[in-house]
């Protein structure tokens, strides 16, 4: 992926089985949805950052017909074992390894969203409902 990209932030995880503060939430971030939304946001086969805490990789497959996909799991490597990143924060860390945990996963998505020529937020464009919950607009 070049820096020429879009990007957009796709909320699922426990939020989206919570039926009862996000009612429409799990329906309007299907790939069905999504494709419907960003068809008229982002020109089709652009470079298209997912930033999500979505955890089957291949949910977002459909958009693989519309654009060219990327996930932060497509870039394993640059904090594999093997990688500059790995080595550097081991010294920093007195020798011992630093896991690449969900806080990391959250702070590269969003440096990477942030850097998009377009971005496309979950409660912002894909659905109505509330960001915290049920009323709370």
């Amino acid at each position: 992926m070049d820096w020429d990209f879009d990007a957009v932030h796709v909320v699922r995880g426990a939020k989206a089985q919570n039926k009862q503060l996000w009612p429409h939430l799990d329906t309007d971030t299907s790939p069905e949805a999504i494709v419907a939304e960003l068809q008229g946001a982002i020109a089709p086969w652009r470079n298209l950052y997912i930033a999500t805490n979505e955890p089957f990789y291949n949910y977002f497959d459909k958009l693989r017909s519309h654009y060219k996909v990327h996930l932060l799991d497509d870039y394993k490597y640059l904090w594999g074992n093997t990688s500059e990143w790995y080595n550097e924060t081991s010294l920093l860390n007195g020798g011992r390894s630093v896991e690449f945990d969900g806080y990391m996963r959250v702070a590269v998505d969003t440096e990477v969203l942030y850097r998009s020529k377009k971005r496309v937020e979950t409660f912002y464009n894909l659905t109505s409902d509330c960001k915290d919950g049920i009323n709370t607009c």
